[in-house]
């Protein structure tokens, strides 16, 4: 990293009380066992405060009321914070630079459409594709080999990185971020069997996307468009990488899905509920605001609000960790279970499956 900061003007940006150095160059932000002499950590509990002595950080964010053993105040940098989690992100925006932008305007490898609208303060990077009738914001950056359909509008602020595909008549917000390969708007996967013999007959789907404003979408994420109506990305959700929204889905505000799940069609998932990664949800359920599925779980059934879901099939958490308990045990009570066989066997029981009898020869 070039940017350049001080602890003195680090514990000022978080609030922070300074205890030592305030003069220290920070040109680094990283790991407790990977910091050099002039990075900056962080201390969040008391594993990571045992460390500090060893480190070679210069300075270290750390949460109030940890105890820190051998920090010199002459040499190095504690600034505390009520939480240096929060803080540390607070000053990795200071060191963040963004991506590097194409210049205002068109570039001139690309194609746009005399029937686009594309904002003078837009910038449109190398081999952009932007079909009649799209809208292109203000401020909206379009990276690089990015393809906006008919009717399509991306709104003020939003940011395209390269080989995202927007298709025809979808619309995302302001301030929204699409990260490489994202597809929005590409057919739902519908087919239905052909009743005059063999084959399949595809389902046309006539809707569109909607992306709400402030979302941000992973790497490689796809979102379908409706069959008809919309399939809905609400304001300020978070989607991750390979991630799959089928059609006629409904995201709400500030929902988090996490990477690699798959979400199939006429889903709803209410605003603030957060989906583990590798997860996969049937169609047509319901799960409701502020709701958790853990990670690799298969959701089959709808979720109600607040409640944390997890497994395959996804239960309640508790349920799921009595079924897991319980299936820890069973190896030792089939040894059991195998031993009162041989000894009702002995006293003249004859065990056949469930079945047991006494012996006809007593």
């Amino acid at each position: 990293m070039s940017t350049t900061h001080t602890t003195g003007s680090i514990a000022q940006a978080v609030k922070g009380r300074l205890v030592g150095r305030g003069d220290l160059p920070i040109t680094d932000l990283a790991a407790m066992d990977q910091a050099g002499g002039q990075a900056l950590t962080f201390i969040r509990d008391r594993k990571f405060a045992a460390q500090w002595a060893g480190s070679k950080a210069a300075a270290a964010l750390a949460t109030d009321g940890l105890e820190i053993q051998g920090h010199d105040e002459s040499k190095r940098a504690l600034i505390y914070v009520d939480d240096a989690d929060l803080a540390m992100v607070k000053v990795l925006g200071l060191f963040d630079r963004g991506p590097e932008r194409p210049p205002v305007g068109i570039h001139p490898t690309s194609i746009v459409d005399p029937r686009a609208e594309v904002a003078p303060t837009a910038r449109v990077g190398p081999l952009c594709i932007i079909g009649p009738g799209a809208r292109i914001g203000e401020h909206a950056t379009l990276m690089g080999r990015v393809t906006i359909g008919a009717g399509t509008s991306i709104g003020a602020g939003s940011v395209l990185h390269p080989g995202v595909v927007v298709y025809d008549r979808c619309t995302i917000g302001m301030q929204t971020v699409l990260h490489s390969n994202v597809s929005i708007g590409a057919d739902g996967f519908g087919y239905r069997p052909d009743p005059q013999g063999p084959g399949l007959i595809k389902i046309p789907h006539i809707g569109t996307v909607q992306v709400g404003n402030g979302v941000e979408i992973g790497a490689g994420a796809c979102v379908d468009r409706g069959k008809f109506g919309a399939t809905v990305v609400g304001d300020g959700a978070k989607i991750d990488n390979l991630v799959q929204v089928g059609h006629n889905c409904r995201i709400g505000r500030c929902a988090i899905v996490c990477g690699m799940t798959g979400i199939a069609g006429s889903v709803t998932i209410g605003d603030g509920a957060i989906i583990g990664g590798a997860s996969g949800v049937t169609d047509n359920i319901n799960i409701g605001p502020g709701a958790r599925i853990g990670a690799k779980s298969a959701v089959m059934s709808n979720v109600p609000a607040g409640e944390t879901w997890t497994g395959l099939p996804a239960t309640p958490h508790r349920e799921q960790m009595r079924a897991w308990s319980a299936t820890k045990q069973l190896s030792g009570m089939l040894l059991v279970l195998k031993r009162l066989v041989r000894v009702a066997r002995e006293h003249g029981w004859e065990i056949d499956g469930p079945e047991a009898r006494r012996s006809s020869a007593d």
